[in-house]
This record gives structure tokens, C-alpha cells and sequence, in this order.
């Protein structure tokens, strides 16, 4: 299911940004490019407050920004990745374990609860793959991340 809303033009291969609320503005720009509905401001405030909130540092390496929204009638998601990785747990000193260089960042459209959880839930499977991870960060373009998520828990 999450492949069906993933393209090559949904992946930045390289964020640029060094901080969380940088990178959640990279990933906004490429939201709205995928989805010319979504409002940039409404966005970007609505992934920072759901950060202070709550990490969505999920696991080593990988967070999973998401937020619902009326603007959207499908899901929309891009993927970052950040080689260096980029800090999204601002509770805890350890740098290393609150890094995030696989970002999910999603917006889930207001009436598809069901379509909600089970694209979290490849999310947290595909994670668990031995050589998911690793494998993302050698990729060389969107197209090799692509078919890694698609071979992935087959």
C-alpha cells in the first residue's frame, strides 16, 4: 500500500537542512509540490506543533512526521534522508539516538482512518527488515529507494 503513493519525485535524495524545523520545511516544499492543494503554512505549523508534542522519532534512524488534514482527499507522502542525520528528539542529550536520516513525513487525508494506520504500520515493518536501513542510505537515487521499500517484507 505505501508504494502506491511513493514516486521517485516523492524522495529527497539529500536534505539540505541541519535542524529538525529545517528539514520539516524541505519536506513541506515537497509536500505541497506533490499536492498543489496543501497550504505551506498550515502545514509546516501543523508538523512542528505534532514534533513538540510527541517525536515522531519512531525508531533508530527513522521518523515519521504525519498530520491530517481536510486539504488532502488521497495520502500524500515524501521521503527525506539525511545521510548525516538530523536531531528530531530535542528531549534527550544523546545526539546519535535522536537522529533521524530516513524521514517519513506524510499527510493523511481527514476520512481514511484505516488507510492511516496501515501505511504507519509497513512503516514500522519495513524498519525492522535487518538491512532496510542500510540499504536506503547506499541507494543512490529514487528509484533504487523505490524498489528497496517494494522488496521490502515480501
Amino acid at each position: 500500500m505505501i508504494c502506491d503513493f511513493i514516486k521517485a519525485e516523492s524522495i529527497i535524495y539529500e536534505l539540505e537542512g541541519k535542524e529538525r524545523d529545517e528539514v520539516l520545511a524541505e519536506l513541506t516544499e515537497k509536500l505541497i509540490y506533490l499536492n498543489s492543494n496543501l497550504k505551506r503554512e498550515d502545514v509546516f505549523n501543523a508538523l512542528v506543533q505534532r514534533e513538540e508534542k510527541m517525536s515522531t522519532l519512531v525508531a533508530k534512524d527513522l521518523a515519521v512526521p504525519h498530520i491530517v488534514s481536510s486539504s488532502v482527499s488521497e495520502t500524500v507522502i515524501c521521503i527525506g534522508i539525511s545521510h548525516k542525520g538530523v536531531e528530531f528528539n530535542m528531549e534527550s542529550s544523546n545526539k546519535e539516538e535522536n537522529s533521524a536520516k530516513l524521514i517519513f513525513c506524510i499527510v493523511f487525508p481527514e476520512d481514511k482512518p484505516d488507510e492511516h494506520l496501515q501505511i504507519l504500520k509497513e512503516i514500522l515493518l519495513l524498519i525492522k527488515e535487518p538491512m532496510f536501513m542500510e540499504s536506503i542510505l547506499k541507494a543512490q537515487n529514487g528509484s533504487e529507494i523505490i524498489d528497496i521499500i517494494q522488496n521490502s517484507g515480501d
